[in-house]
């Protein structure tokens, strides 16, 4: 641990002298209490009572770490605390195709997707900017990243089955979210590992720009695209009788390029799973936090501590 101002830890060196000044002086207290047999007798009778003399002494023992701990605050202490990399942002990619209404998933794939979700977002650490782009046979970028989590999350929390649509242009999808979290980089930036896209889809791309190509140029922006694919490549019955199948090659393909991983869930706590995983592959750094509240919080704790046992039965001094 560091300290902002060092120099004030040498007034430590009084508190040795503040408890040597108290010890003297109680003694001779109690010399002067000698001389007065009723009073001595008074004196005994309370030293005799266990709590009072179990706690005879707490207050000076309060003063004494009030001191030290003000000391302590003085010096203005500073510690490590891990930090994302500054301008890390991430664009979650979830397909609204109406294969995620299947029922594989409690108590649909969509839902499970979308609550999945709003608990990762929930858990991130602050200062990442995170979006939200929705995609079928279309693409909209609702929410770009930002640091601001509830507008992400109040959108997800409105999305049901009635905003489904045919359509998976899984290319397309890449190529808005590329653009949506690169919109305001600075071209100086040194960072590169600080951007990332998180794909989710249930099937595979029929419409749009070719994924790996769209992979490419996420690659060429230091964008790591994490795929997630929901279901089972066996494919599942939607309505219809149509028979939608997951591309785990090409989700595969698309993690590797870009230097991520590729998940598939079968359930909405392989989802939670995932969304840890992912978690962890945010980059961090440390930072100098100066922490000196904490010193000062637990020297007004001890206040309130000394000045209820003032209050109490006790009459502590």
């Amino acid at each position: 641990m560091n300290f902002i101002w060092p120099q004030a830890l040498y007034l430590l060196l009084f508190i040795p002298l503040y408890i040597f000044l108290h010890i003297h002086f109680e003694k001779k207290k109690q010399k002067d209490l000698i001389p007065f047999g009723n009073v001595e007798v008074i004196v005994e009778a309370i030293s005799k009572t266990k709590k009072i003399d179990a706690l005879k002494h707490l207050p000076f023992v309060l003063k004494v770490a009030v001191l030290a701990l003000l000391v302590f605050a003085l010096s203005r202490p500073v510690s490590f605390v891990y930090v994302p990399l500054p301008d890390t942002k991430m664009l979650l990619l979830l397909d609204i195709s109406i294969s995620m209404e299947a029922e594989d998933m409690n108590p649909n794939r969509l839902i499970a997707a979308k609550e999945a979700a709003i608990n990762f977002i929930q858990d991130l650490p602050k200062g990442i900017e995170i979006g939200l782009g929705l995609f079928s046979g279309s693409v909209r970028i609702i929410v770009n990243p930002t640091l601001e989590k509830t507008k992400t999350i109040n959108v997800l929390k409105r999305l049901n089955l009635k905003s489904l649509e045919p359509g998976t242009a899984i290319g397309d999808a890449i190529l808005a979210g590329i653009d949506s979290i690169t919109f305001e980089d600075n071209p100086n930036q040194e960072n590169k590992n600080n951007k990332s896209i998180v794909l989710i889809t249930d099937g595979e791309a029929n419409i749009g720009n070719d994924p790996l190509f769209s992979a490419a140029q996420a690659k060429i922006n230091n964008i790591v695209i994490q795929t997630i694919g929901i279901g089972s490549p066996a494919g599942t019955i939607i309505r219809g009788g149509i028979l939608t199948k997951l591309d785990e090659f090409t989700l595969q393909e698309i993690a590797s390029l870009t230097g991520g991983n590729y998940f598939n869930a079968q359930n909405l706590e392989d989802m939670k799973k995932i969304y840890k995983k992912i978690k962890k592959t945010i980059h961090f750094i440390p930072k100098e936090t100066e922490i000196t509240f904490i010193p000062v919080i637990i020297i007004f704790a001890l206040l309130g501590i000394y000045q209820i046992l003032k209050w109490s039965k006790f009459r502590l001094g």
